[in-house]
């Protein structure tokens, strides 16, 4: 008999929080699920754990790959998944004991297809870039009809540059496993960037109901160094570019939500840039400024600034500058403004 829930985990060097992911996991006052361990080409130790955790507990899958990444991992662990709900749990990450007990409540009382809560932030010294780990909706049960009016509407961007409706990550959130697999394998696995968003977004549209857990941080989210996002990615700008090529062809960008895409794109573009900005860059300064020329130059091209009305004013002056194609200009206004806000903390 198949189990009812299958939790995902892709692993990827983290062999220092494995075992506290995976006795989290195995801790569940739910019991009724199975344990999807994707090794991904692991060279730190991680696997071994995965076994070892396997061979004391039946209900956990080991899955051994080469390494092509989190969306070939979670696609790997997907396809060998059975339960009627489908999580998934990052490999740094943990779960307090009731979050599956919770979620798969809800989805049974309401049999809606998606079920989400809050994330406790355990990594203070480096936020998301939305700057917050709360979902800005109210509680509750959503049909239809109040999807399309209250959730839909704002989900990429809650009226706030950098705030989004619905938190932009596939893992504090409970899927109907058949409409999951319609939307996770349709994610080119070269999608490194924003590829939580890719998954989660198309979802939500197909949705016809949804739970949230307010006030409740089920999820505890730790960003560990050897993630992309910590370290200088000299591939990040190719990585937008493979995302917005996603989007730009999917389903959401005929949708009647499709503005919000450009607040995403803008979002990004803010981080790509950072990107190249990071101390960790050591290339010449002068590659720099070519390389922020060249985003420029794409954001310019592709034109969604143009339909982007944002508020605040230092962000109206950063992409200001950035139409301009003037980086050294760019470059200058951004180091004013991180100097202003030192001092202003």
């Amino acid at each position: 008999m198949n189990p009812k829930l299958s939790i995902i985990v892709p692993v990827y060097n983290v062999c220092a929080f494995l075992e506290k992911c995976i006795k989290s996991i195995l801790a569940q006052t739910f019991k009724d699920f199975e344990l999807i361990l994707v090794d991904d080409g692991s060279t730190d130790g991680s696997g071994e754990i995965c076994d070892k955790f396997a061979d004391i507990d039946n209900r956990i899958k080991v899955i051994h790959k080469q390494n092509g990444g989190v969306v070939s991992a979670r696609k790997a662990g997907l396809r060998q998944a059975s339960g009627k709900y489908a999580g998934y749990v990052d490999g740094d990450d943990w779960i307090d004991h009731d979050m599956y007990e919770k979620m798969t409540y809800y989805m049974d009382k309401f049999n809606c297809d998606l079920v989400m809560c809050d994330v406790a932030h355990e990594s203070k010294s480096l936020p998301l870039s939305s700057g917050s780990t709360c979902v800005d909706i109210d509680a509750g049960y959503y049909d239809y009809e109040n999807l399309k009016e209250k959730i839909l509407p704002k989900m990429l961007y809650a009226g706030d540059f950098y705030t989004f409706g619905i938190y932009p990550v596939i893992w504090n959130k409970l899927y109907k496993r058949e409409k999951l697999i319609e939307h996770q394998m349709e994610i080119d696995e070269n999608i490194k960037t924003g590829e939580d968003a890719a998954c989660v977004y198309p979802y939500l549209l197909s949705c016809e109901s949804l739970y949230f857990i307010k006030d409740l941080s089920l999820y505890h989210y730790r960003q560990s160094q050897n993630q992309m996002t910590a370290a200088y990615d000299d591939m990040y700008f190719e990585r937008f570019k493979s995302l917005y090529s996603f989007f730009s062809g999917s389903k959401m960008a005929s949708s009647p939500y499709s503005d919000q895409l450009y607040y995403y794109y803008a979002y990004l573009i803010k981080t790509t840039i950072s990107n190249e900005l990071k101390k960790e860059n050591t290339i010449p300064f002068s590659k720099k400024l070519r390389n922020i020329k060249e985003i420029c130059e794409f954001t310019n091209r592709e034109a969604f600034l143009a339909k982007v009305d944002i508020s605040a004013l230092h962000h109206k002056l950063y992409f200001a500058l950035l139409k301009l194609n003037k980086p050294l200009l760019l470059v200058a206004g951004i180091s004013i403004t991180r100097f202003i806000q030192r001092i202003l903390k």
